[in-house]
């Protein structure tokens, strides 16, 4: 195993002062100039940038309130793209000064090369070891397909299935240490021999002992109430099993499932919280494609506060207009925020097809429009809004431009005041486009506690322990059919539907889902919603397989069990 961190990550307190004419942040033992810009209402803007190892952007409601906002950090080798956090500020002294914590993304790896000795000589080959390589944050080994380690002398040469030669790295401690220059960081990284209880993003468990038993979720003051399982009419035996069954799984292959996540609210009460590979309830999870529900809960969101009017509100008049935007095309001034929603706007955005303009990897590799907004704006057309529907990424992100055009708010700064705040989310990790905007693309990163909050508001209706969030109608037609993906009727406003046949009874289900295997269910006949979060990022064979075992098999069964 091969454990590194990659930069300093500037973390730990920040004290704001007041100077006989300015204000200074201190940070680290250096202080840094602060701007400061009041507004008519009494409002206040906080800047302050650090040596371009961050900077913070934050709002005080008056004079008096905390000052509230995010730490934006910068890209890394690790993850390309800049991420917000929240940093909020109390005053002390009577104002004289404000006090505050960073708490970052920290950029980091962990890769696990399991070593199986082959039998027999070969010629030049001191050992030949078969192998694959697990990483639980991108699942590395998806790219760097090694399936073999030929150790000659203190030489290794690691190889693919067809022999092509990937890596080499330098034996320090014969089975026991060695060094390899990783290609996808260019860094040396020190791989040492572990043990089962000291390789936990290996193994599922540390612990080879049976799980004969579930423990009733703890309560941290988060806003769920807690119960044990059996409590509300679940089987536990049945869900027992399951955690047992992922606990013991055998890291054997590259396409093992690798589950870190499994939560289930029944009832208005959290009833199982289980951890794999490492994570616990505070780590923040990479959402994947599963966040472009939250961009679709904000477009709700902004419905209900009467910020759009419709879900019929054309957007390119949010915008500017259709003149300002290459590829001018008549059907654009009928390009809706439900088209958006729906992925039917006729846009060139496949995510299917790596020769469409929009394809979202396609927009993220170029850097000769910085703005993904008008990125997707200025592309082609290639159907009428409505006539078709394709996996867009580029349009759900745009949801996000057009609420920050209407409000003039940022939208870190609504996603926090109308969305976090509400649901208690304390913590995030919002990963950032290049100009700084908040992503609705996909990939925000939340404890899965607080994603799994989402799927009860819209259990319940669009209500958060008595606060409405969306309307009970944005609910409703949030999870009906309005596109085709894959089949007639699996996509409604960011949601994927899915029925379940479970003993012979017809379980209709929609969810949320992401690479990797990331999925918050929502079920509304047994008053259920489940979170599943994972590892097996491109490798959507493995994540349907297991999603359907977990779901049809276990979880569904354990309800209506005692239904």
């Amino acid at each position: 195993m091969a454990e590194k961190r990659f930069g300093h990550a500037v973390s730990g307190p920040v004290t704001l002062s007041r100077t006989p004419h300015s204000w200074v942040a201190l940070i680290e033992g250096d202080t840094v100039p602060v701007e400061r810009s009041e507004a008519a209402d009494g409002s206040v803007e906080w800047t302050f940038n650090f040596f371009d190892q961050g900077r913070f952007v934050g709002h005080q409601a008056n004079a008096r309130s905390r000052i509230r906002g995010h730490w934006i950090q910068p890209p890394g080798p690790v993850q390309n793209h800049s991420y917000a956090t929240p940093l909020d500020f109390a005053a002390f002294d009577d104002g004289a000064g404000y006090r505050g914590t960073i708490v970052p993304y920290v950029q980091e790896v962990t890769l696990n090369i399991p070593l199986i000795a082959e039998t027999g000589d070969i010629a030049g080959v001191d050992q030949r070891y078969r192998t694959f390589l697990r990483e639980r944050e991108r699942n590395l080994g998806m790219w760097f397909r090694i399936e073999t380690v030929d150790v000659v002398g203190k030489d290794l040469r690691f190889r693919n299935a067809d022999g092509e030669l990937l890596a080499t790295g330098r034996s320090a401690e014969r089975g026991e240490r060695f060094s390899m220059v990783f290609p996808r960081f260019g860094e040396t990284l020190d791989f040492t021999r572990r043990g089962r209880d000291a390789a936990p993003t290996f193994y599922p468990r540390r612990s080879a002992t049976p799980v004969t038993k579930l423990y009733r979720p703890a309560d941290v003051a988060d806003g769920w109430q807690t119960a044990e399982p059996d409590s509300t009419g679940l089987n536990a035996d049945l869900l027992t099993e399951l955690v047992a069954s992922i606990a013991a799984s055998d890291p054997g292959g590259l396409r093992e499932p690798y589950i870190h996540a499994l939560l289930i609210a029944h009832r208005g009460r959290l009833v199982m919280e289980e951890y794999f590979h490492g994570y616990d309830r505070n780590q923040p999870h990479d959402s994947r494609s599963a966040g472009k529900t939250i961009g679709s809960a904000l477009l709700g969101i902004a419905l209900h506060k009467g910020i759009f009017q419709s879900l019929d509100t054309p957007v390119y008049p949010l915008f500017g207009g259709v003149e300002r935007f290459a590829n001018p095309d008549p059907r654009k001034r009928l390009i809706t925020l439900r088209h958006l929603v729906s992925m039917s706007s006729g846009l060139d955005c496949r995510d299917d097809n790596p020769d469409s303009p929009g394809n979202e990897d396609t927009m993220q590799s170029q850097d000769a429009q910085p703005d993904w907004y008008r990125y997707a704006l200025d592309l082609p057309m290639v159907s009428a809004p409505g006539d078709s529907s394709f996996y867009c990424t580029a349009g759900i992100n745009l949801i996000g431009g057009a609420l920050q055009r209407t409000t003039g708010v940022s939208l870190l700064r609504f996603f926090q005041e109308n969305f976090a705040d509400p649901l208690e989310i304390p913590y995030y990790q919002m990963n950032l486009s290049p100009t700084q905007d908040a992503y609705m693309g996909g990939g925000i990163r939340l404890r899965p506690r607080d994603f799994l909050k989402l799927g009860q508001v819209y259990l319940d209706g669009g209500v958060w322990k008595g606060r409405r969030l969306v309307s009970q109608e944005w609910v409703r037609q949030s999870a009906a059919a309005h596109s085709a993906m894959n089949q007639p009727g699996d996509y409604g406003y960011g949601w994927w539907r899915q029925t379940f046949d479970v003993d012979g009874r017809s379980i209709d289900t929609y969810f949320a889902s992401g690479n990797g295997g990331q999925m918050l269910f929502v079920v509304p006949d047994l008053d259920m919603t489940v979170m599943i979060q994972a590892g097996n990022y491109s490798d959507g064979r493995t994540r349907n397989a297991f999603r359907d075992r977990i779901m049809g098999s276990f979880i569904l069964p354990a309800a209506i069990a005692r239904n």
